[in-house]
């Protein structure tokens, strides 16, 4: 009967790595521009405008 306990902690920790695995290789590939100091996705060097200037 252990054997089937031990068997699931495997299963278990397989699963638990994939989606490590996963959410490391989507959050190396973030694009570029978001999650600044402000958060805004606003690249730095370039101004930030209203929502009247882009009309929304």
């Amino acid at each position: 009967m252990d054997g089937i306990y031990f068997l699931i902690l495997l299963a278990f920790g397989a699963l638990t790595g994939a989606l490590l695995a996963l959410c490391a290789a989507l959050g190396a590939n973030l694009p570029t521009g978001r999650g600044g100091a402000d958060d805004t996705g606003a690249l730095s060097g370039q101004p930030k405008h209203s929502a009247s200037d882009r009309r929304l």
